[in-house]
């Protein structure tokens, strides 16, 4: 049992990995080969502050291939923990250091998410797409000099010094196993800066798609995610045949789902389903959802529907498709008694040929034997004459 719970576990680590890494990334298969190693998605920049009378750390997860900011952490206050802290250090030391900080409540919370909001603002995307190339070579100059005066500004300082390092990472792993969690929270980007990265963006630099449409769709995705505890990844079943299309899809219909289980995430999905039974089988059926929505773009398409224990599925098309739907439950049934009903109205049929066979021949005996009793009358009629 222990060994089927350690299996258990190490798919879901699995499938909690791939979901941090779609983030970070544009395709799933970006996502397997950041998981295989192939290839990284990410740097942690490292920023030792010394402002005034107070020390702290500032750590942000950039996406190298998304090119964003997905995390940032400011830890600002007056605790000595501060000091023996180093830049160069391995970032889950220094995670494990700030966590404890903020376990003892040596920072400042107010001056630490002012600095947080400052680094936010700095980082802009025009300013990241001139430092990925430079961090790519280990090179973490101009970060200081970039930071210096949106932090005094923001905190109303007048002597800083910072020191900077960059590592190359995982975005996933990092978050996975971050000691911060739960403790420190990550500094939300300000309303208006991403306002102002929207607006100043230079359109012919990024890899991204268009920053309005994918907006868009993050939206209505969104939208979908809110009400449910937990989402799954799933694949549409497709019927070109019986399938109903897209834009006959009502709320509320049932619709068919299969768990991808060619994956590690697939398998954890099939398990949290209920599809592998005790000797590790997994059942082929088919999972019935209610259909919510599709969240669409020109070159995808998003299908959720509600499922078992208020889960939610999701799949993605690259077009649109016919989604199959459960069978009505009276087809087999109704065919049987089709059948049953041919059946039985061959046996009537027969059975009144049969009838109506015996009559007839039951009326030729019964003529045979009155001629035959006549021509016995007649012939002793005749020989009493005689």
């Amino acid at each position: 049992m222990s060994e089927l719970n350690s299996k258990a576990e190490q798919l879901k680590r699995q499938a909690d990995l791939m979901g941090l890494t779609r983030e970070a990334v544009f395709t799933d298969e970006q996502a397997k080969e950041v998981l295989q190693g192939k290839i990284t998605d990410g740097y942690l920049v490292k920023v030792k502050i010394d402002l005034d009378s107070l020390n702290g750390m500032v750590l942000i997860l950039v996406s190298s291939i998304r090119k964003h900011i997905m995390e940032l952490y400011a830890v600002v206050g007056t605790s000595p923990t501060f000091r023996r802290i180093r830049t160069f250090a391995d970032h889950v030391q220094i995670s494990t250091d700030l966590g404890d900080i903020g376990k003892s409540g040596g920072y400042d919370p107010a001056i630490s998410e002012n600095i947080g909001r400052a680094v936010h603002r700095a980082f802009t995307k025009e300013k990241l797409e001139e430092l990925l190339p430079l961090w790519q070579k280990k090179d973490p100059s101009h970060i200081s000099e970039l930071l210096e005066n949106p932090i005094l500004m923001a905190t109303k300082g007048r002597n800083i010094k910072l020191q900077a390092e960059v590592d190359k990472l995982s975005t996933a792993k990092f978050r996975y196993e971050n000691p911060m969690k739960g403790v420190i929270l990550p500094i939300p980007k300000p309303d208006d800066e991403a306002a102002t990265a929207q607006d100043t963006s230079i359109p012919g630099i990024s890899t991204e798609p268009a920053k309005g449409e994918l907006s868009s769709l993050e939206r209505q995705i969104a939208q979908y995610r809110t009400s449910f505890p937990k989402e799954l990844n799933m694949k549409t079943v497709i019927s070109p045949i019986n399938g109903v299309e897209f834009d006959n899809l009502v709320e509320g219909m049932e619709i068919l789902f299969r768990v991808p289980t060619e994956t590690p995430e697939g398998l954890t999905n099939a398990q949290i389903l209920g599809l592998i039974d005790e000797e590790g089988k997994i059942s082929k059926d088919p999972v019935v959802g209610k259909f919510l929505g599709i969240a669409g773009s020109k070159t995808e398409y998003h299908i959720f529907a509600e499922g078992p224990n208020q889960y939610l599925l999701h799949s993605v098309e690259e077009h649109p498709v016919k989604v199959a739907i459960p069978k009505p439950a009276g087809m087999t049934g109704g065919t049987s008694k089709g059948s049953a009903a041919q059946n039985t109205k061959k046996k009537g049929g027969s059975a009144q040929a049969q009838e109506s066979k015996s009559s007839g021949t039951n009326l030729f005996m019964l003529m045979g034997a009155f001629v035959t009793i006549v021509l016995l009358g007649v012939l002793l009629f005749v020989m009493v004459i005689l």
